[in-house]
């Protein structure tokens, strides 16, 4: 009897085991088509599985890495850490978003981002630990960027500021804080408009209508009003600000306040015209000094005339006194500014000197005294027509307020790199109530001869040349007034910065 062997079909899967199967595969797949790197390991630390983002974060192959200690890619300041993870692991803890540093095949040094799972067996029991490793190196690079640039925002001199499409501000930095007086706790929320005066809001649509096209506007110079109602002027640069698809959603605006440089600009506009009003002056003063001379001739041809009246001598006398007065004005013009052509290095004794010779004839006239108290050597580099103009209009007032006997005293020194002139007179004090208007422009005390304009003048010669004015007087018969001037050493230079 011959035995036939019985043929056996392979048993049938049950279909629960193929879906397990199934999830399986696709559970592979997903982990091996994962941007972010997938690693299994024991609780030795070895590493157990190796996913192909893995590879392409770290360096190492699936085959070089499997069955090596994930230390391999742990620096080796940080490889204290593992122990700690790896019992957290065998406590069942997971760790989420651990972000550290790794080191690469090649050397380099890369920032992760890590979540670790406790691997459990089908009774439960804890052998090993997943691992999903993000590289995160771009990320920490623009963060590192972002915090720079911030950094460089906040340590800004100008303004920089944000606003949405609207106008309503966005960022607020600390120079806008200084600038314009608002805290960014004030500011951000509230339309720009908030520091724009009313007569200029109407440019601000035009602004952003620029800036939803596309348009960057620079060096836009306008005016803006600070907190406390200060206007200032201001230099603008606006441009787009771009989310990642490209798209417009607001501007970033740089203002610098630019008051001070408006205000050099105006002053040397001022200035030129000034220097322009003086030469004309110089002009007219020139060309009058031929009459001037040939009037004087003719008062003196009438006075010797004989058989002249007490009365017409008098009224000849007057004209001879009012027209070298005029004479005088125009002199001292036409000095002022043949000396200040450039700076020289003067004797201040040589300049007091040139000024006194101007009023001596005055100074006989009343009897007056005068003591010059200044070392011969002490001399300073300046614009010599201006330090005369400044003593002429002090010894001037000294002058009048002298009574007839009178005493004026001038006196100078070197002090604090730069030279102190004291002129005091024994005259009539300034009133109270004239003193603190002083050095008002049209202000005077002698009513009907003055003009008011020579201590203006005088404080602002010395003031452009860094240099101060200063004066002590009591209300009283022959109290006297005593004015200190001070000049700089760098004056001249002063003067030659004001004059360009």
């Amino acid at each position: 009897m011959r035995v036939t062997e019985e043929r056996r079909s392979p048993p049938v899967q049950s279909a629960e085991k193929r879906a397990i199967d199934d999830a399986a595969l696709r559970l592979a797949a997903i982990v091996e088509s994962s941007d972010d790197a997938i690693v299994g390991k024991d609780l030795n630390g070895v590493v157990t599985n190796w996913n192909k983002a893995a590879e392409r974060i770290f360096g190492y192959t699936a085959a070089e890495m499997i069955g090596r200690s994930i230390t391999t890619i742990i620096p080796p300041e940080l490889q204290g850490d593992e122990p700690i993870i790896l019992s957290k692991i065998r406590a069942g803890q997971r760790i989420e978003h651990f972000e550290t540093e790794r080191v690469r095949k090649d050397g380099r040094r890369i920032h992760v981002s890590l979540t670790v799972s406790p691997i459990r067996a089908e009774n439960g029991t804890i052998i090993g630990a997943a691992k999903i490793a993000r590289d995160i190196t771009d990320q920490r690079v623009s963060e590192h960027a972002a915090h720079r640039l911030a950094a460089i925002v906040e340590s800004s001199d100008d303004a920089i500021v944000g606003k949405d499409l609207t106008g309503v501000v966005t960022n607020w930095n600390k120079a806008a804080e200084r600038i314009f007086g608002y805290t960014a706790e004030e500011i951000i929320g509230k339309p720009i408009t908030t520091i724009i005066p009313i007569e200029l809001q109407g440019d601000e649509p035009g602004i952003l209508a620029r800036i939803q096209a596309g348009e960057r506007i620079e060096h836009f110079e306008t005016v803006r009003v600070t907190k406390d109602g200060r206007r200032l002027h201001v230099s603008l640069t606006v441009s787009p600000i771009k989310d990642g698809n490209g798209k417009i959603v607001g501007a970033a605006k740089i203002a610098r306040d630019i008051t001070q440089q408006k205000k050099l600009e105006d002053a040397l506009r001022t200035t030129e015209r000034l220097a322009s009003v003086g030469r004309l002056a110089a002009t007219v003063a020139h060309e009058i000094n031929n009459p001037l001379e040939a009037v004087t001739n003719f008062i003196y041809l009438a006075n010797q005339q004989p058989d002249l009246s007490e009365k017409l001598k008098r009224y000849l006398s007057s004209a001879d006194q009012e027209l070298r007065r005029v004479a005088h004005i125009a002199q001292q013009t036409l000095g002022f500014y043949k000396d200040n052509s450039q700076p020289a290095v003067v004797r201040i004794a040589d300049i007091v000197r040139d000024v006194l010779t101007v009023y001596e004839r005055k100074m006989t006239y009343k009897q007056l005294r005068v003591e010059q108290r200044i070392p011969p050597e002490l001399e300073m580099r300046t614009l010599a027509g201006e330090l005369k103009q400044v003593l002429s209009n002090l010894i001037a007032n000294s002058i009048d307020a002298s009574r007839e006997g009178g005493r004026i005293i001038i006196r100078a020194r070197s002090a604090r790199s730069g030279v102190c002139i004291t002129i005091a007179d024994s005259g009539v004090g300034i009133a109270a109530r004239d003193q603190r208007n002083l050095f008002t422009p049209f202000f005077t005390t002698k009513r009907e001869v003055g003009t008011g304009l020579g201590l203006w003048i005088t404080r602002d010669l010395l003031q452009k040349k860094g240099g101060s004015i200063r004066f002590r007087s009591r209300d009283g018969e022959l109290s006297g007034t005593v004015m200190r001037v001070y000049l700089p050493a760098e004056a001249a230079e002063r003067a030659v910065n004001n004059v360009a």
